[in-house]
């Protein structure tokens, strides 16, 4: 097995680990350890010189290698922040200015962290070779940037499979004023796990091996799930739900043998902060004994809707309320798209001792559908000149290629626009597996018929053979990535760069 991190074969290239990059994050180290010396100098060697301090750094990132067995089969080679899986919980308020030290303490492969979600200037999005350079074996470089929004999101690494393999963690920004009232907050952070290097994994598909694939149960729709984009639908013949055969599927970082579990009391009103951390899996989530309160999704607010679950894709993420209502022992499900397993955790109230529901559940009753969405507060975006993409989503299996608008990154154009412009995005899957596209630096309206409610999302589910549409103001100039996040199929291509500036 490679070590942890390490480029393989042509997906290296793809993910931004050319010898300019590395050079890049080596001046940007060398810039650091100056500034570093000029810090430490007195004001009267510097003639009276004013040096500003740094501000206060909240967190520091360790992003090292590691071995773990999180469900308790093997151990794996992985790749963590501060040695934990989930990383490191970090919470901050709105308004904050936030800086993150992150050392890169593996041995020889870079490094970076994507704040999925967040409004940040383009040199803090951390995509290698897009909106900065990797960080280098050994160095480190410092994310500052202002808090400008609330809600549940996410970071994770964007080199390579490090995301795959344990680079992955939780990111609350609490709001100035908080509307919703709860008793108990709990982030929940759904994963996949397999016992072989991602790498390998990524050739056997190249290659076409069968190893590399799920073999599903119940024909692939476990107990009467139902297609559709996040709602229910009628299946359709010849869809491929997975890429990939998982060995495990994490809640919080561990597995059902050993399931995360949360102590709450009767009448008490639980937000659950849900969020799909998977590299390639969808999961379709219920709680057993209750209904989900749908209050937010990718971060902003949505007018409240209560479903009995949810489809989440991977980099999705949801707030749901539910009030405990009974003495017991509930399990939490996040169950494969394909049926091939699940995730578990359980809530419990204080006299009665978790008991995991292992059983995989049956997905009756309302389905959360885009078509619930709406924004309580009107999201029209501003006048400004139209531009429009008509990009298609697909695929070639045969050779493991996947691309937007017949390009494959990083051999593929950059979708020119400028600032100012309403930018809208026609998606049309040509493909027979789902899609999740997500945009960096930015919120989009999602175009589902809410007309002046439109909900705000960074990620958005495309079916099989489905058209979406969105738009978004550019505001934010640089150079922006938007992408599958299934890592799989962004490592075989799925990928193209927003540029714009100022």
């Amino acid at each position: 097995m490679r070590e942890p991190g390490r480029s393989g074969g042509e997906g290296g290239s793809r993910r931004g680990m050319s010898r300019r990059a590395l050079l890049q994050g080596a001046a940007l180290g060398a810039t650091a350890l100056v500034g570093r010396r000029i810090a430490r100098a007195s004001v009267g060697s510097l003639g009276g010189t004013y040096v500003p301090r740094p501000n206060r750094t909240q967190y520091t990132f360790g992003i090292a290698p590691a071995s773990i067995a999180p469900d308790g089969a093997q151990p794996v080679a992985a790749v963590l922040a501060n040695g934990s899986l989930p990383g490191p919980e970090v919470r901050v308020r709105e308004g904050d200015l936030l800086r993150i030290l992150v050392q890169n303490q593996l041995p020889d492969s870079p490094t970076s962290i994507h704040w999925h979600g967040l409004l940040v200037p383009a040199a803090m999005d951390g995509v290698p070779d897009v909106s900065n350079a990797p960080i280098a074996a050994g160095q480190t470089y410092v994310y500052e940037y202002p808090i400008r929004q609330s809600g549940t999101y996410w970071y994770h690494s964007h080199v390579d499979f490090q995301e795959q393999v344990g680079c992955y963690g939780a990111f609350v920004v609490e709001p100035i004023r908080e509307a919703l009232k709860t008793d108990r907050d709990a982030v929940v952070v759904f994963g996949d796990w397999v016992h072989r290097s991602p790498e390998e994994v990524f050739q056997q598909l190249r290659s076409g091996a069968a190893a590399a694939r799920p073999t599903p149960a119940s024909g692939g729709q476990p107990n009467g799930m139902k297609m559709g984009a996040n709602a229910p639908g009628t299946a359709m013949a010849g869809v491929d739900l997975s890429d990939v055969k998982y060995d495990a599927f994490l809640l919080n970082g561990r597995a059902p043998n050993n399931p995360w579990t949360l102590a709450v009391r009767v009448g008490e009103r639980v937000r659950l902060r849900m969020i799909n951390g998977g590299a390639s899996t969808y999961f379709r989530v219920r709680l057993d004994g209750h209904r989900l309160r749908v209050t937010h999704a990718d971060g902003p607010a949505v007018h409240p809707v209560t479903v009995d679950h949810l489809l989440m894709g991977m980099g999705e993420v949801y707030d749901a309320v539910v009030r405990i209502a009974r003495r017991g022992s509930f399990t939490l499900h996040a169950v494969a798209q394909d049926g091939s397993g699940q995730a578990i955790g359980v809530l419990h109230t204080p006299e009665v001792e978790p008991q995991p529901n292992r059983t995989m559940p049956s997905f009756d009753g309302r389905a959360l559908s885009y078509a619930d969405l709406r924004a309580p507060e009107p999201t029209t975006l501003p006048d400004g000149p139209l531009r429009t993409f008509h990009l298609r989503l697909s695929g070639d299996m045969a050779n493991y290629v996947w691309m937007i608008g017949g390009q494959a990154w990083p051999k593929a154009d950059p979708l020119r626009i400028r600032q100012g412009e309403r930018v809208q995005i026609e998606l049309v899957n040509e493909s027979m597996m789902w899609h999740p596209m997500h945009l960096h630096g930015h919120f989009f309206r999602l175009l589902q018929g809410a007309r002046d409610y439109c909900p705000l999302k960074h990620t958005v589910n495309v079916a099989p053979r489905e058209t979406l549409r969105i738009e978004f103001t550019a505001d934010n100039p640089g150079n922006w990535f938007f992408h599958c996040h299934n890592s799989y199929h962004l490592e075989a291509g799925m990928a193209r760069e927003f540029v714009y500036g100022s």
